[in-house]
């Protein structure tokens, strides 16, 4: 899902065929909101449907992981951009461990149950590896056993088998078709381990994953939101996003579109290098992060530098991320430098710099659809400015490009 498209269609009031909102103002509230999202998206009857929530997880009809296709413990996942507050992972994962796995967490606190770690992770748990190490590991297609596999942070698994005799807990992990990974209680002899719930993530733990169903938990006052964070957030979905947003309407995520809310632009924690600061009522922009153009404005990257000093360079008057509202299609999106030609037309140049990226690649064929539909045209108004393979960028090309729009204006 391409962030810019859900954040202007946010401001606009659309409504989407792959996206939810709903709005909590106590943590209460955001639980129960949560338990309607997942009868209305994850197929639950009611609060209490265990079996529902199994399925949801990719467990079959009897509880138990299908070890030749473990993936579906990746069909849903819960972010939330904190650990450590009644909206946060630690609270969320806890409260639906206790919602989900009463039965199991009663088992465990007998004198004889089995569980892991501060977090009591049980049976049937999904949790996350959040270490990179190597370990035990059991083939349950050919019974053979590996003492040395490699295990990353990050992956996700839910706990398939405990053994009843030694304690091992075995977990199957997401993309590891018929391996379950061995863990015991000597792992989490602190307290803590390489395990951790899973059912909530931060954001920042899910850069780089997907999942089918994202529900993304949206606090309005806390220094962690970001628009970096929330473009991560919004597109970790692969078919269905959720926001679940603190207060009564969607205008605060939308503030978080405007420069002033990016933390790459906030942060200052270079020691070595100056700042610099357009008014006193402004934040710093740490002078290594982002970059200032001759025209005095500030850019996203260096290539970006580079064609914002070549238009600067060739007397070419041209605006930096300035919104276009669409005159046919709805929505807004905020083209990477914009040009007004002698009849008052609009002219369009975007520089793709990572088109490497699938997610990066998608937002832009999205991008460029709706660009077509109000009526903007590869190589009549609209012009792309690309990297190569090595991220090098060609000076003469994109002086080539920028004088064919000059004669344009």
């Amino acid at each position: 899902m391409d962030a810019d498209s859900v954040l202007s269609d946010l401001e606009l009031g659309s409504t989407f065929n792959d996206l939810d909102i709903c709005f909590w103002k106590t943590p209460d509230e955001l639980r129960q909101r949560l338990l309607e999202q997942f009868q209305k998206h994850l197929g639950l009857r009611d609060e209490r449907d265990v079996a529902a929530f199994n399925r949801a997880l990719g467990l079959n009809d009897k509880g138990w992981v299908p070890f030749d296709n473990p993936n579906g413990v990746e069909n849903f996942q819960i972010l939330s951009p904190t650990r450590m507050q009644p909206y946060g992972v630690y609270d969320i994962n806890r409260w639906i461990q206790g919602q989900f796995r009463g039965q199991e967490l009663k088992s465990a606190r007998q004198p004889w149950g089995k569980s892991l770690g501060d977090e009591e992770i049980v049976i049937r748990d999904k949790v996350m590896q959040v270490w990179n190490q190597r370990r035990w590991c059991y083939n349950q297609q050919t019974r053979a056993k590996d003492k040395d596999i490699s295990i990353a942070n990050g992956e996700i698994g839910v706990v398939a088998l405990v053994n009843k005799d030694n304690g091992w807990f075995n977990i199957a992990f997401a993309r590891r078709p018929n391996l379950t990974f061995s863990y015991g209680k000597r792992d989490f002899s602190d307290g803590s381990g390489p395990l951790e719930l899973a059912y909530a993530l931060t954001v920042h733990k899910a850069q780089g994953s997907e999942f089918s169903t994202v529900f993304v938990v949206l606090p309005q006052h806390t220094a962690l939101l970001s628009r970096e964070l929330v473009y991560t957030a919004l597109t970790r979905s692969r078919t269905r996003l959720v926001l679940l947003m603190e207060g009564e309407n969607a205008s605060f995520l939308y503030d978080l579109t405007k420069g002033d809310a990016s933390e790459t632009i906030r942060r200052n924690t270079n020691l070595f290098h100056g700042s610099v600061r357009e008014k006193l009522d402004q934040p710093p922009y740490a002078n290594k992060l982002i970059h200032r153009a001759e025209k005095g404005h500030m850019v996203r990257s260096k290539s970006e530098l580079v064609i914002a000093n070549m238009l600067h360079a060739l007397n070419i008057e041209y605006h930096y991320e300035r919104p276009l509202p669409g005159a046919i299609t709805s929505g807004r999106k905020w083209p990477d430098f914009s040009f007004i030609d002698p009849a008052g037309e609009l002219i369009i140049w975007e520089h793709l710099g990572m088109l490497d990226l699938t997610t990066y690649r998608r937002g832009w064929e999205a991008k460029r659809t709706w660009y077509a539909q109000n009526g903007y045209q590869l190589g009549e108004n609209l012009f792309t400015s690309e990297e190569d393979e090595r991220g090098a960028l060609d000076s003469q090309q994109i002086k080539a490009l920028a004088q064919r729009i000059q004669a344009m204006l």
